[in-house]
């Protein structure tokens, strides 16, 4: 009987260790990825191609934390707004992704700053492209050799995907 015992504790140990990693938590940082259908050059195809059709919508103005003046020019593409081209309230000046200014006026028009987006839409050019989360394809596109904007590509279909986030902004902000 000492021996069944033994045996039955042995087994439930190891039912107890083999079904934990199972419950274990997920690491920080570590997400689950689907793979993609579509390759990294099919993604950066679709975005070549779809550049001639990306059209502009109206220019929105936002205020960040710190009270500063946030100037935004929505892309469009069949209606859908894909991306935004972020300029310098004070100049104009196309910004790059990731660049911060702290302007607190506006002193560009919105007629000046979507002409400004209208004069580099024809030389932005397709850049690498890198799996983001969920499977779906982040591409960017460069203007003189730096990226201005980046863009999502469906990873199972080849779609380019809505920017929801610029979607809400332009609905809470755009007039």
């Amino acid at each position: 009987m000492k021996t069944f015992g033994k045996v039955v504790v042995v087994m439930a140990a190891l039912v107890i260790f083999g079904t934990l990693p199972a419950y274990a938590k997920k690491q920080k940082g570590e997400t689950l990825q689907s793979q993609p259908v579509i390759t990294a050059e099919e993604a950066k195809a679709t975005l070549s191609a779809a550049i001639q059709k990306l059209t502009l919508g109206k220019p929105f103005t936002k205020q960040g934390r710190q009270g500063d003046v946030k100037l935004e020019v929505p892309l469009l593409l069949e209606g859908k707004i894909v991306a935004k081209v972020r300029l310098n309230p004070i100049t104009g000046e196309i910004l790059i992704k990731g660049q911060k200014i702290q302007a607190q006026r506006l002193s560009v028009s919105p007629e000046e700053a979507v002409k400004a987006v209208q004069l580099i839409l024809p030389k932005m050019q397709v850049g690498s492209a890198w799996l983001g989360k969920n499977g779906e394809w982040k591409v960017p596109l460069l203007y003189q050799g730096v990226i201005i904007v980046e863009m999502g590509v469906h990873g199972k279909d080849g779609s380019i995907l809505p920017d929801w986030k610029t979607s809400k902004d332009v609905t809470m902000f755009g007039k």
